[in-house]
């Protein structure tokens, strides 16, 4: 592997909806874009399959930060899963966010991120970037930077971070937003927490770009 920077940009949504598709019961969608949707808005810019997205997405790091939001929508909608003799019905609520303000990071092999980098600038994209999905995209991307270090960080604010690395909670503001989210790694259920006003102090240090955390695509930390 050559050598690795950083980018950061500013990436603003008219509207959004970040959605796991392994839940089938309670609250699958989210607040902040996790580092496999971080990855692929990025490569969908610069025009790669999704089959190079699978092969070459453990080679890079990602994170969100959340600037501000203009509001959530919230709907409960029914899944009917048909099956012989029987229907399940499934309820599950959907969270549509509205003018969210984001700072994406990813770190990775250097040319790959100044190819990136002067996309972003020329506004030339190969793909469109989605919202989470592919009906919503994104308003607005600008202040690209690139970073030729990164930076070691225990408190990550507005952003998340995998629950088994969380020492404390600080909610700095009345309106904090907070999330217990469940996904799946190698066929087991892990825990990332999300929060918006919300700070985490953690019990390690992990790599981050102007305090954007940066996790490998699984959020596994190593």
């Amino acid at each position: 592997m050559g050598r690795k920077i950083g980018l950061v940009v500013e990436v603003l949504f008219d509207l959004a909806h970040f959605k796991v598709h392994t839940t089938m019961k309670g609250r699958s969608s989210y607040l902040l874009p996790l580092p496999t949707t971080i990855i692929g808005f990025f490569f969908a810019i610069l025009g790669k399959s999704r089959e190079l997205y699978i092969k070459e997405r453990l080679n890079f790091k990602a994170g969100a930060q959340i600037i501000n939001i203009g509001g959530i929508c919230r709907e409960n909608a029914q899944l009917l899963k048909l099956k012989p003799g029987r229907e399940d019905r499934v309820t599950e609520e959907l969270m549509l966010l509205l003018r969210p303000k984001y700072k994406f990071a990813i770190w990775g092999e250097q040319g790959v991120i100044l190819s990136l980098y002067k996309k972003i600038s020329d506004y030339e994209f190969d793909f469109v970037p989605y919202a989470g999905i592919s009906d919503f995209i994104f308003l607005d991307i600008n202040n690209p930077q690139l970073h030729e270090q990164s930076k070691e960080i225990n408190i990550v604010k507005n952003s998340y971070a995998p629950r088994d690395i969380i020492d404390s909670v600080e909610f700095s503001e009345k309106n904090s937003v907070i999330y217990n989210f469940p996904y799946t790694y190698s066929g087991k259920h892990e825990f990332v927490v999300m929060g918006i006003n919300v700070g985490f102090k953690l019990k390690k240090k992990i790599l981050s770009i102007e305090e954007v955390p940066l996790y490998d695509c699984f959020l596994t930390i190593k």
